[in-house]
């Protein structure tokens, strides 16, 4: 049993090496640094190739020399390239010269600055920094992962606003359980919790499957659609991509944790944006901010959009395409993720439409655009909320001017 579960681990963390390489050397090796620094040289060489561009350059040039020189030589000089009767496109082409060295110089700077200082002190020494910060990261998303995983079910009791099925809900999803079971060839399944708020939805953990109340109350009658949904969910815990999302951001912990802290404090809902400290706190974390949305959060939705669809391909295999289709198809439109933690950002489905297409490639017949499209009438009701009867007022009866 151990040895099954030790596979099972390893092939959840070895699912998505790119992610772990690119999480590590983020976290791990500098790359917010890079990330400043190539916005200073930028910002710098632009200035810079502006004005050397132009007849004032030499001048500006002089006084700017001192402040750039070090750090930011130009790899030509642009005035000797346009004469000075075409200072403006001088000026322009300076100014993207500029920008562009100017940044690859002092990013590169900031990824390889402290390494040469290594090696000048002894070539021995960037070696043993790097295999302590590989080391360092690993332990650190082992720690992390096996934390995560041993107190799943209090992190979701507790701050995730679930709750164990009652003897009914239990009751309605053991055969479902049982079913999508025998489909997939498992021999056992996660354990199920109940979330009381939310869309229709299931939601897959490393140790637990969080089932809504509302998908419950939406698949009365339909078994067959609530064995899918709870089935495709099975597929994700099977396969352990809830263990790889939390490995990969275990590794990257050091930024993870401070992007978390700032996109709550920097949240819209906060209402600070105005405030200096808020400003003051977006200037000191942006580089965290950007490597985390620019760099980690494309790849590690890109790979979860990648499973996704694949998980879709099993279950439409296993009998469940036209049941997801239609869920699909039925699905409201997402909301916007609000304030965008790595949770949020990390876990982003493809478009509705897509996975259908990809259900359609595996063999689910293709359904009717515009009877999807059409709107739903609500019967007995208007926007959902059933119509209550009124009592009627009886008509006013007119009294005679000459009366008593």
């Amino acid at each position: 049993m151990r040895s099954s579960a030790g596979r099972w681990l390893w092939s959840a963390v070895a699912a998505h090496p790119a992610g772990t390489v690119v999480a590590l050397v983020c976290a791990w090796f500098g790359v917010p640094l890079a990330v400043l620094l190539g916005a200073v040289g930028t910002v710098a060489g632009a200035i810079l190739g502006f004005f050397s561009g132009t007849p004032l350059g030499a001048g500006v040039q002089d006084r700017l020399w001192v402040l750039f020189d070090l750090v930011l030589p130009l790899p030509v000089s642009v005035p000797e390239l346009i004469p000075d009767i075409a200072w403006q496109l001088g000026a322009m082409l300076g100014l993207i010269i500029g920008a562009v060295y100017g940044g690859v110089s002092l990013a590169w700077l900031g990824l390889s600055g402290s390494w040469l200082a290594l090696w000048e002190g002894d070539p021995t020494w960037p070696v043993s920094m790097a295999a302590g910060n590989v080391a360092a990261a690993l332990v650190l998303a082992a720690a992390y992962t096996g934390v995560m995983v041993g107190a799943e079910r209090w992190r979701l009791t507790r701050f995730g606003e679930v709750r164990a099925p009652s003897a009914r809900e239990a009751d309605m999803l053991a055969p479902v359980l049982a079913e999508a079971a025998r489909r997939l060839k498992v021999a056992s399944v996660p354990y199920v919790l109940i979330t009381d708020q939310g869309p229709a939805v299931a939601l897959a953990h490393a140790r637990h499957l969080v089932v809504s109340r509302a998908l419950l109350a939406e698949c009365v009658g339909d078994t067959e659609r609530l064995t899918a949904v709870v089935g495709r969910e099975l597929i994700h815990w099977r396969a352990g991509h809830p263990v790889t999302q939390l490995w990969v951001q275990g590794v990257a912990l050091p930024l993870t944790v401070v992007y978390e802290v700032a996109a709550r404090l920097l949240a819209p809902s906060t209402n600070t944006r105005a405030r200096p400290a808020t400003i003051a706190l977006y200037l000191l974390l942006w580089p965290v901010i950007f490597t985390v949305r620019r760099i980690l959060v494309p790849l590690q939705a890109g790979w979860w959009r990648r499973v996704t669809v694949e998980a879709d391909a099993i279950a439409a295999a296993c009998g469940w395409g036209p049941h997801l289709a239609e869920d699909l198809a039925n699905a409201p439109e997402a909301e916007g993720p609000g304030v965008v933690t790595w949770r949020t950002a990390f876990d982003t489905t493809p478009p509705a439409e897509s996975r259908i297409d990809a259900l359609e490639r595996a063999g689910v017949p293709r359904r009717d655009l515009a009877a999807d499209l059409a709107p739903t009438p609500v019967r007995g009701g208007r926007h959902g909320v059933p119509l209550t009867p009124l009592p009627q007022l009886k008509p006013r009866q007119e009294v005679p001017a000459d009366a008593d």
